[in-house]
């Protein structure tokens, strides 16, 4: 319950109910005076009050996935959580439900002994025991699992969280999740420092693009990931960009929300060779002259305009001893005059 609280804080009123129930149900099974129970159904009497609010529950679970999923849109987690709940409570009424069906043939229609029965009761509680610790085995492997893949957040249009999904797949979905990301542009001395995709990337494969550019993941800061990227992509630690911008970009292929930073004191002395290709300043001229070509990302080739919009590419701006905040500012002040 606490665990629900904390990361499912929307379905607790759900998962309350849930747990109200379930101890009902427990309660009215332990407490419900045997002389009210026909002796025919004393031995059974746990499993058809269990079944039959197993039933009710499968028979709702529709219902159920649909208020958990308006509660909490794109929590793919939670989507996982909730099926494997009802595959567990399906298997457990097949088991139970087989007991059941057992006992009654064998007591309607057989004239078997009590120590047959007790056998069938015994490889019933074994079954039973075995599944629910083999299912208890395999879920927390998936969970360790899970746990090591990579996970990106989904944000609406103004970058607020409204849920999570696993990397690889956001990446094969039909339907395109808005994801925060990070972009770091290198400018110095009227040059703009790019990184050529590797071949092996599963998009923009062997374009142009800024010096550094990733996913942020789940419970991970701006921060943070503009400081794994750069260490991941060059060995470097502790660098300090500056915002530019932050805004909704959408290509053939993703949509994502941006946050665009600016860096003129980065020093190259290592690329990754797994993520990037190749690496080269670029001038101004250079990239005019190329852009459309389809050299570059669609990403770099709207950020440029922007850059260009905003007065940052004159010529002459980056005389850079990392005075790149005030830089930035005067460009956004000349452009609002």
């Amino acid at each position: 319950m606490v665990y629900s609280y904390f990361l499912y804080a929307n379905i607790y009123k759900y998962l309350g109910v849930s747990y109200l129930v379930s101890t009902i149900i427990i309660a009215f099974i332990i407490f419900y005076p045997e002389e009210y129970i026909a002796s025919t159904f004393k031995p059974v009497f746990s499993e058809l009050v269990t079944v039959t609010s197993f039933l009710l529950l499968l028979i709702l679970r529709r219902k159920i996935t649909e208020f958990v999923s308006s509660v909490t849109p794109r929590h793919v987690a939670m989507t996982n959580n909730l099926d494997e709940h009802f595959r567990i409570v399906l298997l457990l009424v097949l088991i139970m439900s087989a007991y059941i069906i057992i006992y009654f043939i064998s007591q309607l229609f057989l004239n078997i002994s009590d120590y047959f029965f007790n056998f069938v009761r015994n490889v019933y509680w074994g079954v039973l025991f075995f599944v629910m610790f083999y299912e208890f085995i395999r879920v927390t492997m998936v969970r360790i699992r899970l746990s090591k893949e990579e996970w990106w957040p989904i944000v609406n249009e103004q970058g607020k969280l409204i849920g999570s999904i696993q990397r690889e797949e956001s990446i094969t979905a039909v339907e395109k999740h808005i994801h925060p990301i990070i972009r770091v542009i290198l400018i110095n001395d009227s040059k703009i420092f790019l990184q050529k995709k590797c071949l092996n990337e599963k998009c923009d494969a062997g374009l142009w693009d800024v010096t550094l550019s990733n996913h942020i993941r789940m419970n991970e800061t701006v921060e943070q990931c503009i400081q794994r990227t750069a260490y991941e992509n060059y060995n470097q630690k502790d660098i300090k960009p500056v915002l530019l911008s932050k805004f909704l970009h959408a290509t053939n292929t993703v949509i994502q929300f941006e946050y665009l930073f600016k860096i003129c004191n980065l020093q190259i002395v290592n690329t990754n060779p797994d993520l990037i290709d190749s690496v080269k300043w670029w001038t101004f001229q250079q990239i005019d002259a190329n852009i459309g070509s389809g050299i570059f990302t669609q990403s770099f080739e709207k950020e440029y305009e922007i850059l260009k919009r905003s007065g940052l590419l004159e010529n002459g701006k980056y005389q850079c001893n990392c005075h790149l905040k005030e830089v930035v500012y005067e460009g956004i002040i000349k452009k609002s005059s």
